[in-house]
């Protein structure tokens, strides 16, 4: 029997991974997002929120998951995504979030003691990585193809949309890393996954970190964040959108904005806000990426403690 103690931890954790999807989305401006003043397209602000809301229970059952030592990350992502779609009607709003959100729940589900240090959390979710089999892998992908009809793009390899690639699965007991490690460099989910979330830990968390201390001010910490994050690691959903070149262009525009000091001044926020001009022409300017790596990093951030 679970002791009433590890029910509290487990909420804890699921109210950090919810925390900081609701702190991505809210910090402005990030360019060519959506944030608490600017709509993108179809998907609205509160579209980001509804979806954040509906993700707790997932998260407390990833959480769950990890104190029990039992149980499917895929099965989680799939009752993930059906969620975040039932409850909002902007599309896909936190698919690559929850992805990389959901096994660091079960890992510092697994850990011993909350708040979690970060090398702690780390090793424990190598290990989950680990151990995910076959049927994880078939439903990632079912739910990947479930909310986005074009999956990873035209990928040469193991298609979502494709019912050959859940034979080949079963058949060759492809696990999720043994899936992702061809799109490692197309695709962050993929990225993160197979390098045990080296830019979460090594990028985004400690660049958090940097700002907070820096700036004493949550919302600049956070969106200089993401501007360092995009500056040093072309956006993979541009890449894919638009092509490597855009994608680079993309982050020396980023890289630009961060050397004239960001968000912190007012030439660098003016920068940022005419990258959020130019982004908003086109669908294919959206660094989401970049917004998932921001939500993983933040919620490393929040299971080690730190509180607004």
């Amino acid at each position: 029997m679970i002791k009433m103690q590890l029910y509290d931890r487990a909420h804890d954790i699921a109210a950090c991974c919810q925390l900081a999807l609701l702190l991505e989305v809210s910090a402005y401006p990030k360019p060519g997002l959506v944030h608490r003043t600017r709509e993108f397209y179809e998907t609205s602000f509160e579209h980001f929120l509804s979806s954040a809301s509906s993700l707790y229970w997932p998260f407390f059952e990833a959480a769950m998951m990890g104190i029990r030592r039992k149980g499917s990350v895929g099965g989680l992502v799939k009752l993930a995504v059906r969620r975040m779609l039932s409850w909002q009607h902007g599309g896909n709003t936190h698919l690559g979030a929850l992805l990389l959100v959901i096994p660091m729940a079960t890992a510092a589900g697994m850990a011993d003691d909350f708040p979690i240090r970060p090398s702690r959390l780390r090793k424990e979710l190598r290990n989950i990585l680990k151990m995910m089999g076959p049927k994880d892998t078939e439903k990632i992908f079912q739910s990947i193809a479930y909310v986005m009809p074009g999956g990873l793009g035209k990928v040469p390899y193991l298609d979502v949309k494709d019912q050959k690639t859940y034979e080949e699965i079963r058949r060759k007991k492809i696990t999720p890393i043994m899936a992702l490690k061809r799109y490692v460099d197309r695709d962050i989910v993929a990225h993160e996954w197979v390098t045990g979330y080296s830019l979460t830990f090594g990028l985004g968390y400690k660049e958090l970190k940097n700002q907070i201390t820096k700036t004493k001010n949550l919302n600049e910490a956070i969106t200089n964040t993401f501007l360092k994050i995009l500056a040093q690691k072309p956006d993979t959903l541009i890449m894919r959108r638009a092509g490597i070149q855009v994608a680079r262009l993309v982050s020396a525009m980023a890289a630009k904005a961060i050397k004239l000091g960001g968000i912190s001044s007012a030439k660098g926020r003016k920068e940022v806000e005419k990258m959020d001009e130019q982004f908003r022409k086109s669908r294919s300017m959206r660094p989401g990426a970049t917004a998932d790596l921001l939500c993983s990093s933040l919620a490393v951030l929040l299971m080690e403690g730190f509180r607004p």
